[in-house]
């Protein structure tokens, strides 16, 4: 009943949007992408490799599913891997990575939207990571004999999903999964009641640990990042400058609050979440007040650091990490945390905004201690301002973040140990 009742919504949903298209072209746009992406997918069938289907909703979850694919490559090297993802954040420049033979949009989950990739691919297996589990994919890759698997599996206490309706929904589409694996022993409470008998449920870790750890160990920043590091080593060293990453508008103006408050003589590295000009000179010139302020590629050479260093060039933040006594991670004053995992694998203590729901390792980097979730500006004031000033604070959190990402490496090991011995391929 709870899967006719989702059926009926998700057709007129389809209707209204296919109705919208015709006057929005941003509508009308997205719908093309996806079935232009689902055209590129059929005419890449294989002829006898066994098929592998990964998920993932959007960016985070994709380096999820990388590691867990790159895995079953080293074990598995005959397979055919497709890769599906519903956010169009991912940028179709992520489709040429060779860890997947095939990328595509997810469509929309109508009851017969995956008829064709099911036909045409017949998957062993459906790895979902995280938490996309939209039900009428899972209902379609039972009848099709695909085993499902939901993996770094999340889910947050503010879930949508503990209301009534939805949840008869998720523990209905959940029975179709052949496995739940939590990515840490916090997240498995939530799924108290929504999983099936007989579905194997166990916390096997997440393996975006691996994707971030193999990143920060093997690539390498963007090169004027690194020459000027060769350059100003000394001085960096000393200074253990505090890192603001993937900053917006709200998180500037509470920064400048805090200033404001505080007799701050530390150096501060700044990486904008967006280099927009106009927005950055206004931010620079109200720093100005409480010290130096300047733009990393505007640096020259023999000139002394700024107080306030304002990155415009990408490929930096996770690698400058590692210079700072600790970070700020926005994006969760806005509308959700960006990546915590590289800082705390650096050691570094966090502050954060209030909207890390979505963020499984920020929910589990709270628990723990070595994350401070701010709601608001004066919480934010407060708690930038301890982490400031008591450096015994700091280490302790920081040591906390690293010992939670190392023990969390191997997850995509247990995961495959877990599935593929019974399974013949």
């Amino acid at each position: 009943m709870v899967y006719f009742v989702y059926n009926v919504l998700i057709l007129k949903i389809w209707f209204l949007l296919k109705l919208s298209s015709l006057f929005s072209k941003t509508i009308r746009l997205e719908i093309s992408k996806r079935n232009h992406s689902l055209k590129n997918l059929y005419k890449k069938v294989p002829k006898e490799h066994p098929v592998i289907w990964f998920h993932s909703a959007s960016v985070g979850e994709l380096d999820q599913a990388k590691a867990l694919a790159q895995t079953i490559r080293r074990h598995r090297k005959n397979v055919f891997i497709i890769q599906s993802v519903f956010s169009s954040s991912v940028k179709e420049s992520a489709f040429f990575d060779p860890l997947a033979d095939a990328y595509f949009y997810l469509p929309f989950d109508l009851p017969f939207s995956y008829n064709k990739i099911f036909q045409l691919f017949r998957p062993k297996f459906l790895f979902i990571m995280a938490w996309d589990t939209w039900p009428n994919l899972l209902k379609k890759a039972n009848q099709f004999g695909t085993k499902t698997y939901l993996c770094c599996a999340s889910l947050s206490q503010q879930s949508s999903r503990k209301n009534p309706f939805v949840k008869l929904l998720t523990k209905s589409s959940f029975r179709y999964l052949s496995g739940i694996y939590p990515s840490h022993e916090l997240m498995a409470k939530e799924f108290e009641g929504l999983v099936a008998e007989g579905t194997d449920f166990s916390v096997l870790g997440d393996t975006r640990f691996e994707s971030v750890l193999n990143k920060l160990e093997t690539g390498s920043p963007n090169p004027l990042f690194t020459e000027f590091v060769k350059r100003e080593s000394d001085t960096i060293q000393k200074i253990k400058p505090i890192i603001l990453g993937s900053t917006y508008p709200v998180c500037e103006s509470y920064f400048l609050s805090y200033l404001a408050n505080a007799n701050d003589q530390n150096k501060y590295w700044i990486f904008p979440h967006k280099w927009e000009p106009k927005r950055m000179a206004e931010f620079q010139m109200k720093l100005i007040p409480y010290g130096t302020a300047g733009v990393f590629s505007e640096m020259k050479a023999n000139a002394p650091l700024p107080q306030f260093l304002l990155f415009d060039l990408l490929g930096i933040l996770a690698f400058a990490y590692q210079y700072g006594s600790f970070a700020y991670v926005g994006g969760a004053f806005h509308h959700r945390i960006h990546n915590t995992i590289e800082p705390a694998a650096l050691g570094l203590a966090l502050v954060t905004g209030p909207k890390v729901q979505n963020a499984p390792e920020a929910l589990v980097m709270q628990e723990l201690g070595g994350l401070f979730r701010t709601t608001n500006e004066t919480e934010f004031i407060t708690r930038f301002g301890e982490l400031v000033q008591n450096q015994d604070q700091r280490e302790k959190m920081g040591n906390t973040n690293r010992n939670f990402v190392v023990e969390n490496r191997g997850a995509s090991e247990k995961i495959y140990n877990r599935v593929f011995p019974y399974d013949k391929i």
